[in-house]
């Protein structure tokens, strides 16, 4: 953890941090299964406890609210600076929001770290402001597509230049 705490300072906790293997934004049909992998590090020298806490925010209001259990609990230790693996998978009634994991230690009951995605229905035209990231999306949307344009014309100037010799 030396390493990670050199060169990204600010975005560990005091208490805890949380990781997972999602992206920044993806899209997302209403009631499908998101697998995941989230990951709860104590960076501390004493055994912690620590609760998550799912939040849907749409337009800045939050949708919907719930814990993520932990082996049916939602309190759940984590050794001294050490890290848990949790697999497992959400089901959630919303798209076209932002979903954040916030880590809740116990001691202190505040939030210590949190994680964030944006579920969107298709594509980035309806991608919602994650906390704390300004939006981009018409930027965005603009230079995928004259990305997907050159790698189209690109395509194209290659097989004609093979037909051609």
């Amino acid at each position: 953890m030396g390493v990670i705490r050199a060169q990204q300072a600010d975005l560990v906790g005091e208490y805890g941090d949380i990781f997972w293997d999602l992206s920044p934004s993806m899209t997302y049909v209403a009631g499908s299964e998101i697998h995941c992998r989230i990951y709860v590090a104590n960076p501390t020298d004493v055994d912690r406890e620590y609760m998550m806490m799912a939040s849907l925010t749409r337009n800045g209001e939050v949708v919907n609210e719930f814990p993520i259990k932990v082996d049916e609990a939602a309190w759940f230790s984590v050794e001294a600076n050490n890290v848990v693996n949790l697999p497992g998978a959400l089901v959630l009634d919303y798209t076209d929001a932002a979903l954040t994991v916030n880590l809740y230690e116990r001691e202190t009951n505040e939030i210590t770290d949190s994680v964030s995605t944006a579920l969107t229905s298709a594509g980035t035209a309806n991608l919602p402001v994650l906390p704390g990231i300004p939006s981009t999306t018409s930027d965005t949307g603009n230079l995928m597509n004259m990305l997907m344009m050159f790698m189209v014309v690109m395509m194209i100037g290659t097989m004609i230049t093979r037909v051609a010799e």
